[in-house]
């Protein structure tokens, strides 16, 4: 399908939602598989590809098990490949200082949300192996920092829990001091928990990660070994994502990681 995204919003509102005004429609922000509109509180997300997902029923599900806030899906169209659902208050983290108490509500929120079964979770989201080993195929960087992490592979891990799988900074939403909404599901999946900590380790450091941790119940040392790993790995991604399309917010935050990633 060549028709833009925008073009797609567009035709989705029309559809389920006439009573917005499309032409008010406005980009929100874009990833690197969706972009995001808004039309007067409505969110509208379009998916990179045309292909179903089972997107709305997990958040139906997460929501109703989680303490924070997620995305409730007003309708979707998965033959455009978009959702919708009305905006959560707040702005994301990305580049800004966490609320105090974020790294224990975030504990708590993911570990309600590693409880949830994940018989009872279907095919509403993928099962994913995370090997150490697929994310050196593509891993860019700074030679000696690949070179740590090649050195550092631990082994795979055997635990298999829902993830929301890209819980970064910038999906997680902070209002009046306090943590608003966690969005973007589109990753989601049944995989390694240690993904789920990765990115908070590096948008974060380590004392949150702590924190997290503690709230979350304890971490092995197999599994912090995992984190790290994860976490370096998704520095270097987001230092090369930022370099190569100049959205600076990204390449700042990995390069203020790298202190605590990487000690000399």
């Amino acid at each position: 399908m060549t028709e833009t995204p925008h073009g797609r919003a567009a035709r989705a509102l029309a559809v389920h939602a006439p009573e917005y005004r499309i032409a008010e429609l406005r980009e929100l922000g874009s990833g690197l598989d969706h972009h995001t509109f808004v039309v007067d509180g409505l969110v509208v997300r379009v998916a990179g590809s045309v292909t179903a997902s089972g997107e709305a029923d997990l958040l139906a599900l997460v929501a109703r098990r989680v303490p924070l806030p997620v995305p409730e899906p007003r309708f979707t169209d998965a033959r455009l490949g978009v959702l919708a659902y009305p905006l959560l208050p707040g702005r994301p983290l990305l580049g800004r200082r966490p609320p105090p108490d974020a790294a224990h509500h975030l504990g708590r929120f993911l570990r309600a949300l590693h409880r949830i079964e994940p018989t009872e979770v279907g095919d509403r989201a993928p099962v994913e192996p995370a090997d150490p080993d697929s994310w050196l195929e593509d891993l860019d960087g700074p030679r000696r920092l690949v070179d740590v992490v090649r050195n550092s592979r631990p082994p795979a891990g055997r635990e298999r829990v829902l993830a929301h799988a890209d819980l970064g900074a910038e999906h997680i939403l902070v209002d009046d001091g306090r943590i608003s909404g966690v969005i973007d599901w589109a990753d989601a999946a049944v995989t390694d928990p240690a993904l789920d900590f990765a990115r908070l380790y590096r948008d974060f450091g380590p004392a949150f990660l702590g924190d997290a941790l503690t709230a979350y119940g304890g971490c092995s040392p197999e599994l912090l070994a995992r984190i790290t790993y994860f976490a370096r790995c998704a520095a270097l991604e987001d230092l090369a994502y930022g370099h190569r399309t100049g959205r600076e917010e990204y390449s700042r935050a990995a390069e203020r990681s790298l202190a605590w990633l990487f000690p000399a």
